[in-house]
């Protein structure tokens, strides 16, 4: 117990190689009558999962339950742990008829140490599938009323990702069932309107069933780039807070704020490269709205959600560049990380060694973000007509800000 109520929990495991492997957690009684009711969270800015400890004689064993649910399923997890490797047939069978009791599926559970809890919390998805959401093409043609830019998807993929295009104009229940399906969604830039088009749509969906499936516990991230991120200021302000800034084509650094190195975003970085994003001009920037700094600090729903990690300016106004929200998987980006490594066609783009890095970085910390999530599609055959490997993108010639372009 610690002073301010909580409970510290640590779980160790011995790894084969001899090793000792831990992990510590904190875990919250949520009402004080009903004290083996807990939730408990072992990663910061990660929603608490229910712990409630069924049974326990406060020496040798407990019974511990949580669940989650899903669109199409409900799960149960239950773990018996104990402080000796074994226990004796008589305990195993009383545990097992409370969790039968309560109406717990008890054909798969097994006998487990403390440890077996924390080794399914550690696992990750080796076959993260991401939804990359499409937009309206300003001059739609026959087979060509939506696209997506081709980098966004290049990125994903060099960080260990596939891809799944989300098509615009769907039904409430396809883009609930393709939110089941997949890991994480990107919000790409470009010029739909994020009040009243197809891609506001689908963005407000997919944002209200990751801000509900994360309360759950169901961890599913989101990112924004550009206007991905203005559509996600104004999702979670309820406003449309852009303001223009003389931003069209300009390369910047980064100006971190306090504590930005130790963000989920930038903590993985070497710090040669956070040192080159702050003072080389490496980040893209394309984009004629911007929050400004001031209107994110002084908007209660932006403030208390988002935490923002850098900022630039335009000689004028200094704007939002870099956020993360506090208690989500939520991030964006003003600027545009994919395309240092993808896109040639215009001269703010830099192609540096220190440029191209951070395209990668960035990729690589939002698919090990999606690795963290396990929603699958219900058979490998619904995976494969879902994949964007079904559509090949097309060279758009010297007028795009794209090299190659997915169009729908």
């Amino acid at each position: 117990m610690l002073a301010d109520g909580t409970v510290k929990v640590r779980n160790a495991e011995l790894l084969s190689n001899g090793k000792r492997n831990t992990i510590e957690g904190v875990a919250r009684v949520k009402n004080s009558s009903q004290p083996a009711i807990l939730g408990v969270s072992f990663f910061k800015g990660v929603p608490d999962g229910p712990y409630w400890v069924l049974s326990t004689d406060y020496q040798t064993y407990s019974l511990v339950y949580s669940c989650t649910d899903y669109f199409l399923f409900h799960v149960d997890f239950a773990w018996i742990l104990a402080r000796t490797r074994v226990l004796t047939e008589d305990v195993n069978s009383q545990l097992r008829d409370k969790l039968a009791s309560a109406g717990v599926n008890i054909n798969r559970l097994t006998v487990s140490d403390q440890t077996g809890c924390e080794r399914t919390k550690g696992k990750r998805n080796d076959r993260p599938v991401i939804g990359v959401l499409a937009q309206e093409v300003a001059s739609p043609e026959p087979n060509r009323t939506a696209y997506i830019g081709a980098s966004y998807v290049k990125s994903l993929e060099s960080a260990g990702a596939r891809v799944v295009p989300v098509m615009i104009n769907q039904t409430l229940e396809e883009y609930k069932e393709l939110f089941n399906s997949i890991n994480g969604i990107l919000y790409p830039g470009g010029s739909a309107s994020i009040t009243s088009s197809g891609y506001q749509r689908a963005a407000q969906i997919f944002y209200e069933l990751a801000i509900e499936a994360n309360k759950r516990g169901d961890y599913f991230p989101v990112w924004g780039t550009c206007l991905g991120y203005e559509q996600l200021t104004v999702l979670t302000s309820g406003k449309n807070l852009l303001l223009r800034t003389n931003t069209s084509g300009v390369p910047l650094p980064l100006n971190f704020m306090n504590g930005a190195k130790d963000s989920r975003i930038f903590k993985g970085f070497p710090d040669e490269l956070i040192e080159d994003l702050a003072f080389e001009p490496l980040t893209a920037n394309n984009h004629k709205w911007s929050v400004s700094l001031s209107t994110h600090k002084t908007n209660e729903e932006l403030n208390s959600f988002y935490k923002v990690l850098s900022t630039n300016t335009d000689g004028t106004t200094e704007f939002v560049s870099t956020v993360e929200a506090y208690d989500y998987p939520i991030y964006g980006t003003q600027w545009h990380p994919e395309k240092n490594a993808f896109e040639w066609r215009k001269p703010y783009i830099s192609h540096s060694p220190s440029a191209i890095k951070t395209t990668f970085y960035m990729a690589e910390f939002f698919v090990s973000e999606a690795r963290k999530n396990f929603h699958r599609f219900g058979s490998e055959e619904e995976e494969r007509k879902a994949l964007i490997y079904n559509y090949n993108p097309v060279y758009t010639g010297p007028n795009s800000v794209f090299e190659q372009i997915y169009y729908f």
